[in-house]
């Protein structure tokens, strides 16, 4: 999967998890054939943390699919973290899937990388303006972070 096509991915997550959108499956067709096919299924449109609500793209010359859902959510330190998953079939990518937790301020994000045989192959986590990486070999990276 190309940079593009994952910023299109980020993109319309935020816009589905803002819950912006329809409640319905919709489906759209890109300029070079690919399908994208966004569902929104909350039962709550305040909600901000849509259970079910997923989007989905096929690339029908390679057969490469992408898929994004929220998924749940869980509570860490007190604090409710809405949660997605990613995941790809692309032969060529190192990730195959993410998990993405979010709080509702946003001002608490975890990202989490994996690769094909499940290993955590890097994760990204801010809260309280500082951001911590950390690689698939244990290096650990930490800066401020501003908003």
């Amino acid at each position: 999967m190309n940079i593009k096509w994952l910023i299109v991915a980020i993109l319309l997550i935020a816009v589905v998890v803002s819950g912006c959108g329809d409640k319905d499956t919709t489906t759209y067709e890109t300029e070079d054939g690919q399908t994208v096919e966004v569902s929104t299924e909350q039962e709550n449109e305040d909600d901000w943390c849509s259970v079910g609500t997923s989007w989905k793209t096929a690339n029908p010359t390679t057969g490469e699919q992408v898929s994004w859902e929220v998924t749940g959510s869980e509570v860490i330190d007190g604090v409710r973290m809405c949660k997605a998953e990613y995941n790809t079939n692309s032969p060529t990518d190192e990730v195959t899937k993410m998990e993405w937790m979010w709080s509702e301020n946003s001002e608490w994000v975890v990202w989490t990388y994996y690769n094909a045989t499940g290993d955590v192959i890097y994760s990204m986590e801010t809260k309280d303006g500082k951001t911590t990486i950390v690689d698939a070999t244990g290096q650990t990276t930490e800066f401020e972070s501003t908003q």
